[in-house]
This record gives structure tokens, sequence and C-alpha cells, in this order.
């Protein structure tokens, strides 16, 4: 009992405060088709769950990028009302146009495949809204935040937390050729903050997490000089 407590403790100060984390698993969808019985589990804590790279690949000779429009994959046993869907497709365009303005600072952003083009496929699968009137009851209710932990240590996921999946693709836009594909899954956090009250706000900080781990992945590959790992998570203006 007294290990139990001392793990969970220790657990409670790893985990306090975060605004997303990775689940602990996740399945491909249809998108990723055939390609994704090349995934494999990363062996990096700063990747996606589950991942490919395709060997030899001169990540360096590319500099430019076509950015597919993101796709959205949702079970067909999860159906939102029109108003969900709708602001659930502006968090998508949103990701999209953050992407699109991060890749840009290092690479130019085309619209026709040519020698040295990359292009990225990318879908956002089964989104889930957070119960945020919830959630900001057990942020804040006495002995929560213990018993939050407990459901998280067995869950993997924070009590009435958002959750989000994505799932990309990665290929010369000139030969079709597939240097990299990957799927992951990431979940909201425990902390209080604007997020908090908002139902999307969960998957809003997960995207955003994203859009930074993918230009981050991809200057580490190319062997850039100053490759900045992503946060846990950003959303909160400073």
């Amino acid at each position: 009992m007294r290990t139990s407590t001392i793990g969970v403790a220790a657990a409670l100060v790893l985990t306090a405060c975060v605004t997303s984390r990775q689940a602990r698993t996740v399945t491909p969808s249809a998108f990723l088709g055939p390609d994704a019985r090349l995934l494999q589990k990363a062996q990096t804590n700063d990747d996606v769950l589950l991942v490919y790279h395709k060997d030899g690949t001169k990540w360096a000779s590319y500099d430019k990028v076509i950015l597919d429009p993101v796709a959205i994959w949702t079970a067909e046993s999860r159906h939102f009302p029109a108003d969900q869907m709708s602001d659930y497709q502006k968090l998508v365009d949103s990701f999209q146009q953050t992407l699109t303005g991060k890749l840009a600072k290092n690479y130019t952003i085309v619209q026709q495949p040519a020698p040295g083009v990359l292009r990225i496929q990318t879908a956002i699968v089964n989104g889930a809204q957070a119960n945020n009137t919830l959630k900001v009851a057990k942020t804040i209710a006495p002995y929560a935040s213990f018993a939050d932990l407990v459901w998280t240590f067995a869950t993997g996921k924070p009590a009435f937390a958002g959750e989000v999946s994505l799932e990309y693709m990665i290929r010369d836009a000139q030969t079709n050729d597939l240097l990299g594909a990957g799927a992951d899954r990431r979940v909201g956090g425990n902390q209080l903050g604007r997020s908090t009250f908002t139902t999307w706000g969960d998957v809003q900080n997960i995207l955003t997490y994203w859009s930074d781990l993918t230009v981050y992945r991809l200057c580490v590959d190319r062997a850039g000089a100053s490759c900045q790992r992503p946060s846990a998570g950003i959303l909160e203006p400073r």
C-alpha cells in the first residue's frame, strides 16, 4: 500500500498541470491504407506513437512542401451535431493554417510536384470533446486531483478530457515514394485555464502541439542545427 501511495504521489509531481499528453496506444484508421503495416513503435519519447521512416532518405535534399488539405476521419458510430462539427472543422482549418505558416519558415510552400518537394498528407481522426463542466469541477473540487490521478493512472487519460488522433504520410511529391508515416493519439491534460472552459480546448492544445512536433521532426530528419522540441501543448497566451 505504501509503495502504491509513493508511486501515485510521484506521478502527481510528474503529471501536474500539463495541457496534453501522449496516450498509451493508437489504432491506425483506413487513412493510412496498406502503409499502416509499416508502422513500428517509436524509439524516442519525442516522436509519435507509431512511426515509419524510409531508410536512406536524404531529407536535407528537400526544400519545398506540398501540404494537402487536412482530412477529417471519424468513426461511423460518432456523430456530432451540426454546430459542433462546424467548430471542429474550424479547429482543423486553423491547424492547416498554423502548420503551413510554421513549415513556411523552413520550406517553400508549393502546389505542384517537382524535384526536392515533399508531399505531406494528414488526417485528424476521432476528435472527442471534453466535458468542460465536469472537467472544471474535478479540477477545483477538494481531493479531486488525487482521484483524477488514480483515474489517469488506470486509464491513461484524465477524467472528462478531450482527445484526438493524427495520422500522416510524407511522400516524394515527384515519385510518390513513401518516405515517412506515423500515427499518434493525445489526450487533454489536467490544467485549469482557458482551454478548460471550452469543449474543444483540449483538441486545440493537441493540434498546436502537433504543428510544432511536425516542424521539429522534419528538422531532426534533415539534421538541422537548431531543432526546438515542442512543449506539451501550447494554448494560453503569454
